[in-house]
């Protein structure tokens, strides 16, 4: 008894994967139900044929087989006759025709390689003109040169390598490969061959998929010279003439190996893809590459920073990572295309280790100018996870947090490094908007928000600028609310008294802000590891003569903002939008922006009309009030480009304003010059 293609494969994915529901068979095969329910039992007649346990069917789990067949006992014979492709397989066949072929195409060569109705062919390259609209590319008909593809040559290739890899990695790969490339078994040996020669003149080695990848790559690329579709010259390729790769790419492509005569754009292009190919050893040393190597510190750092986590044996990392990060840089820096089969499975099992190794990956997406993909992010989530695990630090076990502000931005994020230094074992995934919290895709335990809000997960509001009373007060809070019990409180106001009892106090406001500083701080104030801000602007870069204000009174709130912003829309930092930007957040979302008495730090989002990042203040000898309690002499209009730029300065601000005396000489003064000695101060004290 013999077991037809269809029903072998299905074999086949079980006995890969033992359970399996209809879905997952669905979307690996390309087959409807009732194809793959008649292949499960024409398979199930064949097994008890030949006593074998039967596939078994659950409800809750799907389709279970735990026997185990060699392939060569299922006895498949590949024939046109008994081999029925799938609407998925007849896609990648066509596509790879018609861009492949030198031949004219017509109706009839589908036919013959797919055995099936013109009218099935005529439906299925409907459906891919269709699709092909979206990526500018067409396919049309003539008698004279039958169907082919018009559009941009890179496209195209583009195109190729996303099936190349789709067909290499389907369940039917060997019989779609057998249509298209049957007749070029002894060219793909022998390019394999070339390419195992260059591995090793390298010091490199591909996986093996990714070998498998490049030769049928290379394959596809000498028959597209053969045909006339040359890529068009791209002028940033042109440093990697003087790479070992193109050198060894140039002496390959003259052998027999390849039938058409390449150029040096063709040779440039099969060099990228050896540069940018996966590869599971570079004995090349990372110190002798400067600019990836300043990267994967930096995106260490990162990742470190985000996570509140340290990262043992930092050189050996980056080491390793070094063997993925640099052909995923060539292939983000020139657009080559990367397909990640466990990008799902790595989104799905860890959620907040994805995230946070997403957002550590800025520091690349700013070097390559373009985002790192989904697939990019999960293979760097993959290494992070596995040095984690071995070194025995893990991130499930940890409560994670999110930090909540109106606008999402600006003092936020100040708040968000306090708490990360103030909880260290709590996971902090990001700063959001009220809205953006209400459609964040992540789950979380904790809420720290400066205003109110619904929220399932514990919430704590908070000050935008946590005092060290304030720390102490949220610190008991949390632990309540974590583990259920508090630290006993210190009356520092009784322990003086029982100082002064028994000893002399010569400085007693100091003595009393050193043992609230004790007392109530457990943790380090915000430290230059936590924060990696040295390149950012310092305070006083943002705050100068022409951006301070001294005036008597103004009319209300609305007016103290518009005259605070006036330095900054008069210079172009900002556009008027951006003042009616921050006077709608407070009408919208109460006076969140006064973070101490008498002081407000207005903002709104960089997209609401700011152009470079900047700062000004405004000292009014009368109080304006926000709201009934809440009289306001100081404005400090912030406006920040992006997410962290402006931390540096704003932490020097911070430290500035947590001292009642400053802000009080500050209030007291008529004179810009006192204010510029403070703004002076700290921003030499933090940079030291």
């Amino acid at each position: 008894m013999f077991l037809d293609e269809r029903s072998a494969n299905l074999l086949k994915l079980l006995q890969h994967s033992p359970i399996s529901k209809m879905k997952e068979l669905e979307a690996q095969t390309g087959l409807t139900r009732r194809q793959i329910q008649y292949g499960l039992s024409k398979a199930n007649d064949w097994l008890q044929f030949h006593g074998y346990q039967p596939i078994q069917y659950n409800r809750e789990m799907g389709y279970s087989f735990s026997e185990t067949i060699r392939d060569e006992e299922l006895n498949v014979k590949l024939t046109k006759r008994n081999y029925i492709f799938s609407e998925t397989d007849r896609e990648k066949v066509f596509y790879l025709m018609i861009l492949l072929s030198q031949e004219e195409l017509s109706v009839y060569h589908f036919q013959t390689i797919t055995g099936v109705s013109r009218n099935t062919v005529l439906k299925d390259l409907k459906r891919l003109k269709e699709k092909n609209r979206d990526i500018s590319l067409k396919i049309q008909y003539s008698k004279q040169d039958g169907y082919v593809v018009i559009g941009e040559s890179r496209t195209k290739r583009y195109i190729i390598e996303r099936l190349v890899h789709d067909v290499l990695n389907s369940p039917n790969s060997d019989w779609i490969m057998e249509c298209i490339w049957g007749n070029h078994e002894k060219q793909i040996s022998s390019i394999r061959l070339q390419l195992e020669r260059a591995e090793r003149k390298l010091g490199i080695t591909f996986t093996d998929e990714r070998l498998h990848e490049l030769s049928y790559l290379f394959l596809c690329t000498d028959q597209l010279i053969g045909k006339g579709e040359e890529l068009q010259a791209d002028q940033s390729w042109a440093p990697f003439v003087a790479t070992e790769e193109y050198k060894l790419v140039e002496e390959m492509t003259r052998t027999n190996a390849f039938q058409s005569v390449w150029s040096e754009t063709e040779n440039l292009y099969a060099a990228l893809h050896l540069l940018s190919m996966n590869r599971t050893k570079d004995i090349s040393p990372l110190k002798d590459d400067e600019v990836i190597q300043h990267l994967l510190q930096e995106i260490v750092e990162e990742f470190e920073r985000l996570a509140f986590v340290h990262l043992k044996d930092k050189e050996q990392l980056c080491q390793q990572l070094y063997v993925h990060f640099k052909p995923a840089y060539y292939r983000l820096r020139y657009g080559l295309p990367q397909m990640n089969p466990m990008t799902g499975r790595v989104q799905k099992v860890y959620p907040e280790l994805h995230h946070l190794t997403k957002k550590s990956l800025w520091v690349l997406e700013k070097e390559v100018g373009c985002p790192v993909s989904e697939e990019e992010v999960a293979y760097f989530t993959i290494y992070f996870g596995g040095w984690l695990r071995r070194q025995g630090t893990t991130l499930d076990d940890r409560k994670r947090a999110i930090v909540v502000c109106p606008n999402g931005i600006g003092i936020s994020n100040i708040l968000i490094y306090t708490l990360r230094e103030l909880f260290p074992d709590i996971l902090f995934l990001d700063v959001l908007s009220v809205r953006n919290a209400a459609e964040y895709p992540l789950s979380y335990d904790l809420v720290f928000s400066t205003v109110h809000m619904r929220t399932k997960a514990a919430l704590f509001v908070v000050p935008p600028i946590l005092e060290m009373q304030d720390k102490h007060t949220l610190r008991q809070q949390v632990m309540q609310e974590l583990y259920g019990y508090t630290t006993e409180s210190v009356d520092v106001a009784a322990l003086l008294k029982i100082i002064s009892k028994y000893a002399t106090i010569h400085e007693q406001d100091q003595l009393e802000k050193a043992l609230k500083s004790n007392v109530y701080t457990h943790t380090p104030i915000i430290t230059q590891f936590s924060l990696k801000e040295a390149e950012k602007p310092v305070l006083e870069e943002l705050l100068n003569m022409q951006t301070i204000q001294l005036q008597q009174q103004v009319s209300d709130w609305k007016e103290a903002i518009q005259v605070a912003a006036k330095p900054l829309v008069d210079l172009g930092t900002v556009e008027e939008r951006y003042v009616d930007a921050m006077i709608e957040a407070i009408e919208t979302n109460g006076p969140y922006v006064v973070i101490t008495p008498g002081v407000a730090i207005p903002h709104a989002r960089p997209e609401q009309g700011v152009r470079s990042l900047s700062m000004s203040l405004l000292k009014l000898d009368e109080a304006v009030d926000f709201a009934p309690d809440k009289p306001v002499r100081l404005i400090i209009i912030l406006a920040a480009v992006d997410n962290d730029s402006h931390l540096r300065a704003l932490i020097q601000l911070t430290q500035l304003l947590n001292e009642p005396a400053n802000i009080e000489e500050i209030l007291s003064t008529s004179d810009k010059s006192v204010l510029m000695e403070y703004v002076h101060k700290y921003s030499k004290e933090e940079a030291e």
